[in-house]
């Protein structure tokens, strides 16, 4: 007896095998792998794209540090719904009907050509919203058309693979949008995604950070997100070069490499953003209550098309650790570095699908990582060699200049002299040489260190200094200057 056919399936001519990808698959294997917070950011990111393309119809000649000003995204999140709102110009309609809902990127779709993004796949937006919501209303201004995607609840249990769309008069975005731009409304949350919108779950603070750490130069170049009405602060990395040193030394300059590599133009700056580490907060890491904001800004930050991939890293995924890096310790508190990547070919650029990682199989990154090695090799031996405290140490970055390591193209900065170094080398560089210590401050100096029960160091402390805030060190100091003024 032959087997009765199901209701839902499908005619299969004769000779062929079905091979349709069903709904819940693509839901599902979409989702799994993305965190909620990188789902979130995605949307963000289709903003940012929108900045870009609103700049290519205008064919504007401003510099990134002008691109972004007078754009923004407004995220609202509660247990009921997710709402994302920008003014970054919109979809445009043609692009909605056939390309911008579709799973994946089609390859008649050309209209990100030229364009400094990072989407490559074409599941970005999609994506983040299945993985918070079943349903949801994508509303787009663009130009002259203003409509509404509606994905319905149910849309995974029938077979059709469209979703409706409605053209809207101005009156009907009842101020949701008062310009050009894209509003993205999800409802019916998951049941975890709803409890992690709440308050108390302590999302709302880390989704803040997160957007801060990803987003904070282009911020601060002038764009703007908020979270529940809560405003995001941009970053900013200064690095210090001076032109001179005591003594006629040669001053602290920046460790600078510049290169186009595949379409992929690739900018490093290492150098110091602080003066060394002293004593006392290298003392207090081994003391146990070392407070970690004075190291965050330590370490190596990458961007890929203005967006940050890594903020502030001190692994080997930048190099530290890696002969001839040593690992990442508090005495190299002030270092840190930018690596900046820019390319209108966002699948040549090293990052993760996700956006948020880096693609360690990359050439491109490992060409990038030998040359961060390289400068944090010059910095790191520095560090080494002024490791004892001095008034000429100290003196060294007196004077100093501040370079905005975020802001790309400083390589082209008056504070910076790029030069060939090898003839097979298409890279152009800056290798500083860093003044060292003479042999006279090596021999006039030594360094004492031994421990000592912290009770008694207090003791002494507050019976001779009058309790004064001194470090540890401090008080060793002066005990045994008290002691060698018995000597002279």
């Amino acid at each position: 007896m032959a087997d009765k056919k199901s209701k839902t399936e499908e005619t299969v001519p004769e000779g062929k095998v079905l091979a349709k990808p069903t709904k819940n698959f693509f839901v599902t294997m979409l989702t799994r792998d993305i965190a909620l917070m990188d789902a979130i950011m995605d949307l963000v990111d289709n903003c940012i794209d929108g900045v870009h393309r609103e700049a290519k119809k205008s064919k504007s000649k401003k510099g990134n540090q002008y691109l972004y000003k007078g754009y923004y995204a407004e995220i609202n999140l509660n247990a009921n719904e997710f709402l994302l709102k920008d003014n970054c110009g919109g979809i445009p309609f043609e692009v909605a009907k056939h390309y911008a809902f579709r799973m994946g990127r089609s390859e008649e779709y050309h209209d990100d050509d030229k364009l400094e993004t990072l989407g490559m796949y074409g599941i970005g937006m999609k994506r983040a919203i299945f993985k918070m919501g079943l349903q949801s209303d994508v509303i787009s201004w663009h130009d002259k058309h203003t409509f509404k995607v509606h994905i319905p609840k149910n849309w995974t249990t029938i077979e059709e693979w469209l979703f409706d769309c409605k053209i809207l008069k101005k009156s009907d975005l009842k101020g949701l949008l008062k310009e050009t731009g894209t509003a993205v409304q999800i409802s019916n949350l998951h049941p975890e995604i709803s409890r992690q919108f709440q308050d108390k779950s302590g999302f709302i603070t880390d989704l803040r950070k997160a957007l801060k750490n990803h987003y904070g130069y282009i911020i601060q170049q002038g764009f703007r997100i908020s979270v529940n009405g809560v405003k995001i602060d941009g970053i900013e990395l200064n690095i210090l070069t001076t032109n001179s040193a005591p003594k006629g030394r040669n001053g602290i300059k920046p460790y600078v490499y510049s290169a186009t590599v595949d379409d992929v133009d690739i900018e490093v700056m290492v150098g110091f953003y602080r003066p060394l580490a002293t004593e006392e907060e290298i003392e207090k890491e081994m003391a146990g209550d070392y407070a970690a904001s004075e190291s965050e800004n330590a370490g190596i930050t990458v961007l890929c098309n203005d967006r940050v991939v890594l903020y502030c890293d001190k692994t080997y995924l930048t190099g530290w650790g890696e002969n001839p890096v040593p690992k990442y310790h508090t005495q190299f508190i002030a270092i840190a570095g930018v690596v900046h990547f820019r390319s209108n070919n966002p699948i040549k650029l090293p990052v993760t699908t996700t956006k948020r990682g880096l693609d360690t199989s990359s050439q491109i990154y490992w060409t990038s990582k030998n040359r961060i090695k390289e400068g944090l090799k010059i910095f790191t031996s520095f560090t080494n060699h002024w490791k004892k405290p001095s008034e000429e140490r100290a003196q060294l970055f007196q004077s100093s200049k501040k370079i905005n390591a975020l802001q790309p193209g400083q390589s082209k900065s008056p504070l910076v002299k790029l030069e060939k170094k090898k003839r097979n080398d298409s890279g152009k560089y800056q290798i500083p040489n860093l003044p060292k210590p003479t042999e006279s401050d090596d021999e006039k100096m030594v360094t004492i260190s031994f421990p000592r029960e912290k009770t008694k160091v207090e003791e002494i402390r507050n019976y001779f200094l009058d309790g004064r805030k001194k470090s540890a060190a401090e008080v060793g100091a002066w005990c045994f200057d008290k002691i060698y003024s018995q000597v002279e």
